[in-house]
């Protein structure tokens, strides 16, 4: 008998923190971003990311560089 494992393909996007770590994100679930205006905590935050589950991340990634990098993968 031979077993098949199925794996689901998922393209994910790598994106930055402030504090310059790298972190994994299905843009499926990016609802919408938001360009930081004025000091959000701190001068390295570029973008804030809104996800599917209510939540924001903030991001050191421009949303321009963020948007063109998520049109890339269609």
């Amino acid at each position: 008998m031979i077993e098949a494992i199925v794996v689901a393909a998922a393209q994910f996007i790598i994106l930055h923190s402030v504090d310059g770590r790298a972190f994994y994100i299905n843009p499926k679930h990016i609802v919408s971003t938001s360009q930081a205006k004025g000091k959000l905590v701190v001068d390295a935050v570029q973008c804030v990311v809104y996800t599917t589950d209510g939540r924001f991340i903030t991001v050191a990634e421009t949303c321009e560089s963020l948007k063109m990098r998520i049109e890339h993968l269609k």
